[in-house]
């Protein structure tokens, strides 16, 4: 591999959330080892307005009209900005984040047969929800459409993973996703009365119904249980859930988050399908029980039984009463969280996994044995 500085482009139309958490440790990690690095995106309502400060010095950034479904618009002007940046930065890898940046970037890498590597992380199949038959027949085609162009997958979970290596028929890279290590050294001074709760935006993919469904269940055995969905989103769903009893507090910054796992008895986690949940491993950093839905992602992150339980969506509301009536066992699944996910989602893990998918040791190899072949000379 060549001695030059490792060029890398990344391209996503969802800055924000999980998705950009993810490409910021990724910058950060990348910068640390000598990078350039370019962001091609997307704003979204939930976009940062800082979100150039999230980034390490040096970062170059081209923003593309915010995409509104696959509009023609959008098409047009994300295909043209990430060729455009290509042409321009010359990358030696080119990382596609989520699924409409991972087709169209595929599609035009394809069509341009640009040389660079190119990786395709999906931060959550689009085809995963249970209830959307043809919806995800159709997501799917295009899925196994796409990695057809010989793309490199990258799952942020094992589940993930093994999906993308069944639709390729090429092994997939796992890049799981990091923990920010703010979280680990969250103290813990839980409520005085028992207390659940969750992070995310309010939509579909989250189930927030079936979140105030497990909050009335688990009311009529303790009254006293405080519910607390953090985050935003679809109206319907912050009526459904203050109806329900739920308290809804709107996004919060990283701080306000570690208070409120701080507080919490429990992290109840409801979503249909994930790629691999942020937002349960912050929980897990922060030594809280975990009770998740069993579905891709959420099984990917808990270890039923050890530091939290996997279960049905009709035998939530069970485990959670079971993890409220013992403290014992809150203490037991609490200790080995915090060791779990200091092991798979550490700065540690996540930078080894960086430096193998990217090339990096070779790379710096290479460098290095080209000096001294200068220096012998």
């Amino acid at each position: 591999m060549s001695g030059r500085q490792l060029r890398v482009i990344h391209a996503t139309e969802c800055a924000a959330a999980g998705t950009l958490n993810v490409i910021v440790s990724l910058a950060h990690e990348l910068a640390a080892a000598g990078a350039r690095q370019t962001i091609v995106y997307s704003s979204r309502a939930e976009t940062p307005p800082d979100l150039e400060a999230l980034f390490p010095t040096g970062v170059e950034f081209v923003g593309v009209p915010a995409a509104r479904g696959m509009h023609l618009a959008f098409v047009m002007n994300f295909s043209a900005a990430l060729a455009r940046a290509v042409r321009e930065f010359e990358p030696d890898v080119l990382h596609l984040h989520s699924s409409k940046a991972g087709f169209l970037g595929r599609f035009v890498r394809a069509l341009y047969r640009w040389p660079c590597r190119t990786l395709y992380s999906p931060h959550g199949l689009s085809f995963l929800d249970p209830d959307r038959h043809a919806q995800n027949a159709l997501f799917r085609s295009l899925e196994w459409l796409a990695a057809r162009s010989g793309a490199l997958p990258v799952g942020c979970g094992r589940g993930e993973a093994d999906l993308l290596a069944r639709l390729s028929r090429r092994e997939a890279l796992l890049l799981e996703n990091p923990v920010d290590e703010f979280f680990f050294g969250a103290p813990r001074s839980p409520a005085a009365v028992p207390t659940v709760m969750t992070v995310g935006r309010l939509s579909r993919q989250k189930a927030p119904e079936t979140f105030a469904a497990v909050a009335r269940s688990v009311r009529q055995h303790t009254p006293e249980a405080r519910f607390i969905w953090v985050g935003d989103g679809d109206v319907g769903y912050r009526t459904l859930l203050e109806e329900a009893g739920c308290e809804v507090t709107g996004w919060c910054n990283r701080a306000a988050v570690a208070q409120q796992l701080a507080r919490a008895h429990l992290y109840l986690q409801t979503s249909r399908w994930e790629g691999m949940p942020i937002s349960v491993i912050q929980a897990l950093a922060a030594g809280v029980p975990c009770v998740v839905n069993d579905c891709i992602g959420n099984r990917d992150a808990v270890e039923d039984g050890m530091d939290g339980f996997v279960a049905a969506p009709d035998a939530l509301a069970d485990r959670v009463l079971q993890v409220l009536g013992d403290a014992p066992l809150r203490e037991r699944f609490g200790a080995a969280a915090r060791v779990e996910a200091a092991r798979r989602f550490g700065r540690a893990a996540f930078r080894a996994q960086v430096r193998q998918i990217y090339g990096i040791t070779e790379r710096v190899r290479a460098s290095n044995l080209g000096e001294a072949h200068v220096v012998s000379a």
